[in-house]
């Protein structure tokens, strides 16, 4: 009976707290998002059939940007990084690991602010030499 008691009287007191929910919340603007970058090559789901394994992959320039960070990985039956990189065009040229399944994301970096953007999609391709 005495939790209850206290229990109630904690409700009672929480619920008569003023409450402002505009001061409970972080203002994020989505202007100050930087895009991510559209993905130009290798295509989705590229077959390259060639060795030495030198891939160069391209997007598009994104508005506001002066960098790009790059994640390369391959698969061996589970998913590794290879390269995790910085640029300042939008391309980058690697030797790929192996006969195998890769994956690629970008992400630009805001000119003003320094501030990352969110990553593209992963792009898959697969080296069949």
């Amino acid at each position: 009976m005495k939790r209850s008691i206290i229990f109630l009287s904690i409700s009672v007191i929480l619920l008569n707290l003023p409450f402002n929910a505009n001061s409970q919340m972080k203002r994020v603007s989505i202007a100050d998002q930087i895009a991510a970058p559209e993905l130009i090559a290798p295509i989705a789901g590229a077959k390259i059939n060639m060795y030495p394994r030198k891939t160069v992959f391209e997007w598009k320039h994104v508005e506001g940007a002066n960098k790009y960070e790059i994640v390369v990985e391959y698969n061996d039956g589970k998913w590794h990084l290879q390269k995790s990189a910085t640029t300042n065009v939008p391309s980058y040229t690697l030797d790929f690991v192996g006969k195998q399944p890769g994956r690629w994301r970008v992400r630009a970096f805001s000119k003003e602010t320094g501030k990352p953007g969110v990553f593209s999609e992963w792009r898959e391709f697969e080296y069949l030499k």
